[in-house]
């Protein structure tokens, strides 16, 4: 059988309510595209009403069940693994396309050579993702877009850019972007200590930017986004805000290598812990922290493997820098 240029993966884990949607603009899409395109969904042992959907009303997208409950990143790397084709175009369950979404995700991937409007030429591959503009599925507000960072009180904290024309970006969105699906295996895909969600993603891309290749942002790629209904469901805002604090230890602890940077990292982040106690308000950070430090062996482990750094800490955040920090 023919190998399709373009893998759509998309992980569900009790996506009842949206996947119908999901899927049908995702396949509009993709035929629109006029490329040949697989779809793939790794069901996360949804106990809703998802999976039988899927079977009757999407015969043709290929249906993969964990037994057990696994997490977001487990999820996508078992569809990311069985994917057959060269662009890996990964989407949350909870998305719901426009139709030239995959062609604008898509064209980047198709020449030899990649032109930026404002005339940078670099080849296409060290191209390793391109990330889509989502907006939020209630009011239409931007929910994801050209994502940076700011080194801001001794700490990694992301930001963002809303240009009207593509440009490079420091972090890809794994429910709505397109990867060379080779670089993404190569350098590991989404790390399964950050489970069950969040963080994944941007310690892939930021870690794809330090071995000095390039991530996309492309507005004219656009999804309409509903935002984390399953995880809320599941472990409610507290405790996402919690994985969300846990997981971004994570990943400085994983990424940040520049000896003054971890020196004034180490140093701050137990004033930003006494700090958080001395305001009365719920330890969100202090928990974290206790749960970061029982999955530090993981992350010395993926220290240890990863290879040498082509790009600084110092210079991706200056790069990178600009924008408003996203919290």
């Amino acid at each position: 059988m023919k190998r399709p240029f373009i893998s759509i993966v998309i992980a569900n884990w009790d996506g009842e309510e949206w996947i119908d949607r999901t899927l049908s603009s995702l396949q509009l899409s993709a035929r629109a595209s006029n490329l040949s395109f697989e779809i793939i969904v790794v069901d996360d042992a949804s106990s809703d009403g998802s999976v039988p959907l899927i079977e009757s009303r999407f015969p043709d997208v290929a249906l993969l069940r964990n037994k057990k409950n696994e997490g977001f990143g487990a999820t996508t790397m078992r569809g990311a693994r069985a994917a057959r084709g060269s662009v890996l175009v990964l989407c949350n369950n909870d998305l719901v396309a426009k139709e030239p979404f995959i062609a604008n995700l898509a064209r980047w991937f198709k020449e030899p050579r990649v032109q930026l409007p404002g005339g940078e030429l670099f080849d296409r591959a060290s191209l390793f993702a391109v990330s889509a503009r989502t907006m939020a599925w209630w009011d239409g507000k931007p929910n994801q877009l050209c994502m940076g960072a700011l080194w801001q009180g001794g700490r990694i904290t992301p930001s963002w850019e809303d240009p009207k024309q593509a440009q490079r970006c420091l972090f890809a969105q794994a429910g709505a972007a397109a990867y060379n699906r080779k670089h993404f295996l190569r350098l590991g895909g989404l790390r399964p200590y950050f489970s069950p969600g969040y963080w994944e993603d941007y310690d892939l891309a930021y870690h794809a930017a330090k071995q000095g290749m390039t991530t996309i942002y492309d507005p004219q790629a656009v999804a309409l986004h509903v935002g984390g209904g399953s995880m809320t469901r599941r472990f409610g805002d507290e405790g996402v805000a919690r994985m969300k604090a846990r997981n971004h230890l994570l990943f400085e602890w994983t990424n940040l290598t520049d000896p003054a940077m971890l020196l004034r990292y180490a140093a701050r982040l137990p004033i930003s812990v006494a700090r958080e106690w001395l305001s009365g308000k719920p330890p969100i950070l202090s928990r974290a922290l206790l749960g970061a430090i029982r999955r530090a062996p993981a992350v010395l482990a993926e220290r240890s493997r990863r290879s040498p750094s082509r790009q600084t800490d110092k210079a991706l955040l200056r790069r990178y820098g600009s924008g408003r920090p996203s919290f």
